[in-house]
């Protein structure tokens, strides 16, 4: 310890030592004080004053400060660059301290282990990821402390854990390794860079070596759950609890159990057909275009979070699928129970979050109203399914068998509501307590005898003394007496000289002045201490009374989560019911067949974003053992990859346990969906579009298995045209004879529609479109059969290209479509040895004989000479004769 530094500053010191990759929150007074390299780094990111403490001294070091009671946005935005937050607290009332205040860091805010209300999304989960590299098993470990959950898993290599956590979308990663080379024999440095690229807005730290001699404490009470879990997923959950017990020292942790997952009990969906498929997130249309935010009609946090869980983790077991559905379909069919579900459901809030603030001892006053309020919509939720007496519903629900019900027919309620907690939290708390107790009342009157009488004295004080006064006028007949204060003698009792012999012989002198004597007694000692403190008295009263409400509402925590967590479900199925019922969502048949069947299927976002009716229905049917791979062709803007991903979405909607937008439905289990739809480019990692299609495409054919759904749109225009050929040719044979799998193939290489009369199992559709003179009209309607045109001139047209340009395509156009009925360039049918496609170079067609003349007559004339008049007469004949 440097003994140069002031006893403060050695605090200070001591901090930063214990977490030198914080920035410390040192607490001096209503302040949070940065000091140093902490205080030059924030400073700018917090848009603070740079000051310093003992400035133009030896010892002057950089400052700067944020209240303390504001300091949640100051964190959350030093979270949002990638830093850590230590907060040094003062452990004692400085008022009641002499000497210097003890000081200690009571907890460390990390991106990952966020709990605040105001800094977390209420509709997305905040993970924590610990992974475990370098055995044979990748283990994962996430961890939401904010909810209290704790989930493990084991990978075969880093790719599928890259695929893993791109549908968790962990705000922090702590990276473990057991041995110096990964399983997929990259090393440190490549796993972390990989693990940075893949997850851009998470932060990607190293982690240290786990001790063997410290398992038992670092699992605690959770060691039972990690005994079906292997070695990997064991060290993973290690990592994760040593970290977020080291950031919340002074309180345990809320997490009660590990739930293990596998992976292959969910329909995977990687990275790139999340964002192709635009589940969550949009690039160009915003929140608004993913398939989210259009079925979400959730009442609660909870739900909400739920709902995106099970979108991106849909299932591949049918009779789970169906419990699900099973769900779904009873709040379709009884829409008024929906209805009123929804309207208890809206006060519910997010009972989940705030119960586990309230076990990490976090929880404010507000917290509770909110607790408290959450709870009684729970009770009335409840109660209001409680009261459905056919058991078939009630087994739907999850409620169990119909319990006795009293003679006032009053339902016995099965389900633990935390009722008595909720009454606690009535009987003590205004109906809406203060975040801070500096902000009003946080007790009803009457809840706590001492708190009144303190209440009372803080608030008036004066009157207590002038009734005092009163009193002993009437007890003593004197009545000049007068209570009175001063700063120097505090409260006293003043008697007029003439009437000091009728003073009682209790009162003790306290003072003689010229005008009387002045006395005090126990009792006014008594009163005057109870005013002077009461204020102080009062706010530490109801920091007491509070932190045992925060006590009682940590020991529910559990149930309150269960509780929390069985609505969800219930508003998860309510929410996708609403959304079926307003939007024709029929139910689909799930099971283990090889068909994907779609009547009159939708676009679910396409058709919210235009107009009523607008948007054209198509069918599908895919079949493993018949026609499993579907060639579509048609033109440009005819709708080829809203179809694509139409499929994809009714599928994935479909397991995850929703109704789906079409007439019929009928899935065959799917246990991918892999995607390759849309062009675009990595600049950040130096690939080209052409790169990246292929990386996507390799991707899926290495994955693929023949339950998979795959839909690829343009295979290999991103280079030369036969290059691109050939490249689209060899992937769609891959997919029929190699893999075997349900796929949409939608491309602009005509040639590859010859597949169908090589193989039984590919099919033929076009979207259709109608000429119109120079102009199209796109039907988008599938069809049998390969389309004639791309009308790719016609689609520039409506872009807005230069009409010289358009001609100019347009006489291209023809020269070409001429040069393939020359014997030169011909083909009769592309084959896998020999496929060709038209070139812009191709040797030129022979000139037809009845056109010589004019060529000649064209290459004579002279143009420099020739005048308009001449010009208007020699096209006409030119005309005539062509």
């Amino acid at each position: 310890m440097d003994a140069r530094l002031t006893p403060v500053m050695q605090q200070h010191a001591a901090a930063k030592r214990q977490y030198p990759d914080a920035i410390i929150f040192f607490r001096l007074g209503d302040f949070y004080e940065m000091f140093g390299d902490d205080a030059v780094l924030a400073a700018p990111l917090l848009d603070l004053t740079l000051t310093s403490r003992n400035k133009g001294k030896p010892d002057e070091v950089p400052m700067a400060g944020v209240p303390h009671h504001s300091a949640h946005g100051y964190v959350a935005r030093l979270l949002e660059a990638g830093h850590r937050v230590a907060l040094c607290e003062q452990m004692a009332d400085p008022t009641k301290v002499k000497g210097i205040v003890p000081r200690q860091v009571v907890r460390v805010i990390t991106p990952g282990l966020v709990t605040d209300g105001e800094q977390l999304d209420s509709r997305s989960n905040n993970w924590l990821a610990a992974l475990e590299i370098g055995g044979a098993t990748v283990g994962v470990a996430l961890l939401d402390l904010s909810t209290a959950e704790l989930r493990a898993a084991g990978f075969s290599d880093l790719s599928a854990v890259l695929g893993e956590l791109s549908r968790a979308g962990p705000r922090e990663v702590l990276t473990g390794f057991a041995t110096e080379e990964t399983a997929s024999s990259l090393t440190r440095t490549e796993a972390l860079t990989a693990l940075g690229a893949a997850l851009p807005l998470a932060a990607v730290r190293a982690d240290s070596d786990l001790d063997p001699a410290q398992t038992s404490s670092e699992l605690g009470e959770l060691a039972p759950d990690t005994e079906h879990l292997d070695p990997a997923e064991r060290a993973a959950v290690r990592r994760a609890l040593r970290f977020a017990r080291a950031c919340n020292p002074g309180s345990p942790l809320p997490v009660r159990r590990i739930v293990r997952w596998d992976p292959a009990s969910f329909l995977a969906i990687d990275t790139t057909a999340q964002a192709h498929l635009e589940l969550c997130s949009s690039l160009m249309g915003g929140p608004a275009s993913t398939l989210l935010k259009v079925i979400d009609a959730t009442r609660t946090s909870a739900g909400s979070r739920l709902l995106k869980r099970r979108l991106l983790a849909p299932l591949v077991e049918v009779a789970r699928i169906r419990r699900r559905l099973d769900l779904v379909e009873l709040f379709v069919v009884h829409s008024r129970l929906r209805s009123q579900l929804f309207s208890a459901l809206s006060g519910v809030g997010d009972l989940e979050r705030v119960s586990v603030r309230a076990a990490l001892g976090e929880a404010t006053a507000r917290d509770l109203g909110l607790l408290r309020d959450g709870l009684e919509a729970a009770g009335r939720t409840v109660q209001l399914l409680e009261q459905i007496e056919d058991p078939n519903l009630r087994e739907t629900l999850g409620l169990g068998s119909l319990p006795e019900l009293s003679g006032d027919r009053q339902p016995v309620i099965t389900v633990d509501t935390a009722e008595e907690l909720r009454r606690e939290l009535d009987l003590a708390l205004v109906e809406r307590p203060p975040a801070q107790p500096k902000d009003g009342a946080i007790f009803k009157r009457g809840f706590d005898h001492e708190l009144d009488e303190l209440d009372s004295l803080r608030r008036a004080g004066t009157e207590h003394m002038i009734a005092l006064e009163a009193r002993y006028r009437n007890e003593t007949g004197i009545p000049t007496l007068k209570v009175r204060y001063t700063r120097v003698f505090g409260w006293y009792l003043e008697v007029s000289r003439s009437q000091a012999a009728r003073a009682p012989a209790g009162w003790r002198r306290k003072q003689t002045v010229a005008g009387g004597e002045r006395y005090t007694n126990p009792e006014l000692d008594e009163l005057a201490e109870r005013i002077e403190t009461a204020e102080q008295r009062h706010r530490e009263r109801e920091l007491e009374l509070l932190a045992t409400l925060v006590s009682r509402a940590a020991s529910q925590s559990e149930p309150v989560c269960a509780l929390s967590a069985r609505l969800a479900r219930w508003d998860v199925a309510a929410a996708l019911a609403d959304v079926a019922h307003r939007f024709d969502y029929c139910r689909p048949e799930v099971d283990n067949s090889s068909v994907l069947e779609i009547r009159d299927g939708r676009h679910p976002v396409v058709e919210r974003q235009i107009a009523q009716g607008r948007f054209v229905p198509n069918d599908v049917h895919l079949d493993i053992e018949a026609e499993r791979l579907w060639l579509v062709t048609g033109p440009n803007m005819a709708g080829k990859s809203t179809l694509l991903r139409q499929v994809a979405l009714t599928a994935i909607l479909a397991q995850m346990g929703s109704f789906v937008p079409a007439r019929s439905a009928h899935i065959g289990l799917v246990d991918r969906v892999l995607s390759r739809v849309g062009a675009s480019d990595n600049l950040a990692q130096g690939q080209s579009t052409f790169m990246v299609e292929m990386s996507e495409t390799a991707q899926i054919l290495h994955c693929a298995t023949r339950r998979s759904l795959v839909i690829l749109d343009e295979i290999g225009r991103g280079t030369s045209t036969f290059d691109g050929l050939a490249i689209a040719w060899a992937v769609a044979e891959y997919l029929d004879e190699a893999i075997g799998c349900r796929a949409l193939f939608a491309t602009h290489y005509h040639e590859l529609t010859a597949l169908s009369e090589q193989s039984q199992h590919v099919a033929n559709y076009s979207v259709s479109a109608q000429e119109l003179g120079d102009d199209v009209v796109f039907l988008h309607r599938l069809v049998p059969g390969a389309a004639s045109r791309s009308y790719g001139v016609a689609v520039a047209k409506l872009a807005g290209l230069p009409e010289p340009v358009l001609a100019r395509s347009r006489a291209l156009l023809a020269q070409l479509e001429n040069q393939s009925d020359s014997p030169a360039v011909k083909h009769t049918r592309p084959s896998r040895e020999h496929p060709q496609q038209l070139s812009l170079f191709a040797p030129p067609a022979a000139t037809p004989p009845a056109h010589a003349h004019v060529i000649d007559l064209l290459r004579a004339l002279d143009i420099d000479n020739l005048t308009p008049m001449e010009a208007l007469q020699l096209v006409a004949r030119l005309k005539r004769e062509l």
